[in-house]
């Protein structure tokens, strides 16, 4: 699961679910689809509230109030939706399907909400002007010599512009969707390159070293790099290097930040069937899943038994 200790910093948002300030670290402004704001793989370490997510949706905040017993009960139901040929068990295209779905559901949530924020009606077009007054005008006496609120208002002008399909200077809601999230559309994905070669390519080659691909990396305090560098190194050096010439050129940068919706869906079918599925026979029991709730949904020990949510 090494592969995922770069590619899942996804493209978090502030107020326009995107991120425009590259930070400095390891942070990234890299797309991919998504299922959860959360890092599965943070300088290495595995977040459990990414899996939380991916499995559970918007729903993983609900099993996270709940208490170890009405976590399971819930889980029996939400199973029973995944299982979908109801033969008591669930099959690696099954949860694959499921997860597919529930990053699906991300997105379109995520463009609901943002929509919304931005007062527009289901069938009501948005223009520049209005975006970028909402998203931006806190930011109204920033100067115009300021380098990165210029930078900002660039990008998403571009972006805007791009997710514009017809071309009539407003976006509609399906196109604001690509706004959002370019990584959706086969027709954006150059434009995720361009954005990412943008934030990483520092001394503008046109290719992304490894020490780029890696980013400014803080020491331990014994002076030595974290373990997570060497395991990036390891993945540029062995999987992301496809021509081992010693850098990315713009081709294996976009297998890294868009790879296939389906190869992440089965990365987190794999990663969650390693660790739930004890008798390895490729498919898991209600009662598997059940037994290793927290690795499906998880709890908050400070909070069992807050509030009572109702059945699926």
């Amino acid at each position: 699961m090494k592969c995922f200790a770069l590619l899942l910093l996804c493209l978090c948002a502030l107020s326009n679910a995107h991120e425009e300030a590259h930070a400095d670290g390891h942070s990234r402004h890299v797309h991919e689809h998504q299922a959860s704001d959360e890092e599965h793989f943070p300088e290495g370490e595995h977040n459990p509230e990414y899996d939380h997510e991916a499995f559970a949706g918007d729903e993983a905040k609900e099993f996270a109030e709940l208490s170890p017993e009405e976590s399971k009960a819930k889980l029996r139901t939400l199973v029973v939706k995944i299982d979908t040929d109801g033969n008591g068990k669930v099959t690696r295209a099954e949860m694959s399907t499921w997860i597919t779905q529930t990053m699906k559901k991300y997105i379109y949530d995520d463009v609901k909400e943002q929509w919304k924020n931005l007062k527009k009606q289901e069938s009501q077009l948005l223009s520049w002007d209005e975006y970028k007054n909402v998203t931006y005008g806190y930011m109204e006496g920033a100067s115009d010599d300021d380098e990165s609120y210029q930078s900002v208002i660039t990008r998403d002008l571009r972006r805007f512009k791009r997710a514009d399909s017809d071309k009539d200077e407003l976006l509609s809601k399906e196109e604001f969707m690509l706004f959002l999230h370019p990584e959706e559309s086969a027709d954006m994905k150059d434009l995720v390159i361009e954005e990412t070669m943008d934030d990483l390519d520092k001394d503008k080659d046109g290719f992304l070293s490894v020490e780029e691909y890696i980013g400014t990396v803080s020491k331990e305090e014994d002076g030595s790099e974290p373990e997570w560098v060497a395991s990036e190194r390891e993945q540029f050096n062995e999987y992301r290097d496809e021509n081992k010439d010693g850098k990315l050129d713009k081709a294996e940068v976009g297998k890294w930040v868009i790879p296939p919706e389906d190869n992440h869906a089965t990365e987190e079918t794999k990663h969650l069937f390693d660790q739930a599925d004890k008798n390895k026979d490729d498919e898991l029991t209600i009662e598997e899943i059940v037994d290793n709730h927290e690795i499906f949904v998880g709890s908050q020990a400070t909070s069992y038994g807050t509030l009572l949510h109702e059945e699926l």
